[in-house]
């Protein structure tokens, strides 16, 4: 049994470094397992499979027996942009007014076991809970190309779990999320006064291991199922960070960028950094109307208070830079209905409203986040030891423009000015086996 799970790990690892991003609220991805994911998310009251190691471990408590599971979701997002009609600030000028991100599918995998011994039950899980990949066609021309043509953060976490059963219908728990996380962006610079694309730079970089505890508690009344998960901030730092600047202009202007790759000691340079990334707090309720029927509401709590920059220092001081975000805390307010169809079939159903923690100011080509519905569903075929679930997400955003009071509202002056439109599918498959 130990190889197997070494090699379940090791399966996840290589398919969650293969795996690209993509963004949800903030850069959250919550979406950590096929079950969970029909139910909007609305998990922590249930937690009744692998994933809880995710949503709730004390749900490891009442998972009978031992368990396997995979989960696959792919997500498929959008981003378009509409240029407002005064640019006249704006760097590139004459690029197109509108613009939107190349097709992309991130496939996002999970992969847990969990063990009931009783008082004391255990499990562990690999799955990617924050995430961001944004890509905009035609980068030369893109408008926004001076902050970001081309960005992408991974995030993987691995979670060993613990939860004690101290009585008969409670349990609480503790565990350790143990995090690994890479970044890479892409922008250019252009010449001051032609405009014209001078500096192609790319930053990218891996960070160190993040250890920090995360928390669970579950409780059953009569037909009303608490639960509660708390997961611990992080800061993840980059030490072996990389710039590289690639010369891509020509006849006068490839003489200025040569002259300035000169002046600041050649085309490679070492990042030193540091991301926060928020708390994640869930306190749910769950009702059971039948022994087939029952409905869980979830409000689910992100400390993006903490994420307020990206703060890049090289050794090179012309290099450094600060990237401003100022986000928010804000919350999520997630329903999910369970309904059992008949001995081996289950219906479930979403709803999500996800309020955006990202302020005005921040909104740019790196991240245009606003306020989005989510709407679920799927279907799980089950018996003594096998389940299959099938879901689908529709992820609906609100369009996000930065001019309020006919004023652009941004941070940087290389932030575009006008109106960002988001939308993401997410599809999941999941299969569990217990023993």
């Amino acid at each position: 049994m130990r190889g197997a799970i070494r090699y379940m790990l090791l399966a996840t690892a290589v398919m969650l470094l293969a795996a690209g991003t993509a963004q949800a609220s903030g850069f959250s991805i919550y979406e950590a397992g096929a079950r969970a994911t029909a139910l909007g998310g609305a998990f922590t009251a249930t937690a009744d499979d692998g994933s809880a190691l995710f949503y709730n471990p004390a749900g490891l408590s009442f998972i009978e027996g031992r368990s396997v599971q995979g989960d696959f979701m792919p997500i498929t997002p959008m981003f378009e942009f509409a240029a407002a009609t005064t640019q006249s600030d704006n760097i590139g000028m004459t690029s197109p007014a509108t613009a939107k991100t190349v097709s992309q599918t991130f496939p996002i995998p999970g992969l847990y076991y969990t063990s009931n011994h009783g008082t004391i039950s255990w499990g562990i899980g690999a799955y990617a809970p924050f995430g961001l990949g944004v890509k905009w066609a035609d980068p030369e021309t893109y408008i926004g190309r001076t902050t970001s043509y081309d960005v992408t953060i991974e995030t993987i976490y691995g979670t060993p779990a613990i939860s004690w059963r101290f009585a008969e219908n409670f349990a609480v728990s503790g565990g350790v999320d143990i995090a690994w996380q890479s970044i890479d962006l892409n922008r250019f610079t252009q010449h001051p006064t032609t405009g014209e694309n001078a500096l192609d730079t790319n930053i990218s970089g891996h960070s160190s291991i993040n250890v920090t505890p995360c928390f669970g508690f579950m409780g059953h009344l009569s037909k009303f199922t608490l639960g509660a998960m708390y997961h611990w901030q992080k800061t993840m730092k980059y030490d072996d960070g990389e710039a590289i600047l690639e010369n891509v202009a020509s006849g006068d202007s490839y003489a200025w960028a040569a002259a300035l790759l000169q002046g600041i000691g050649g085309t490679t340079h070492k990042i030193t950094s540091e991301l926060n990334l928020p708390s994640i707090m869930s306190l749910a309720l769950a009702y059971r109307f039948t022994e087939r029927i029952k409905l869980e509401f979830n409000a689910v709590r992100f400390g993006w208070s903490t994420f307020e920059s990206l703060d890049l220092k090289s050794e090179t001081s012309a290099l450094n830079q600060e990237i401003h975000f100022n986000y928010e805390d804000s919350w999520q307010y997630r329903f999910g209905l369970d309904m059992g169809l008949s001995d081996h079939f289950t219906g479930m159903l979403g709803y999500v409203y996800d309020k955006t923690p990202q302020p005005l100011a921040s909104v740019s080509p790196i991240l245009a986040d606003s306020d989005r519905n989510d709407y679920s569903v799927g279907l799980m075929w089950h018996n003594d030891h096998w389940r299959v679930t099938a879901a689908y997400m529709a992820v609906i955003a609100d369009q996000r423009t930065n001019i309020e009071n006919g004023q652009a509202v941004r941070n940087s002056t290389s932030y575009p000015v006008g109106t960002y439109s988001t939308v993401a599918n997410i599809f999941a498959i999941g299969l569990g086996y217990r023993f």
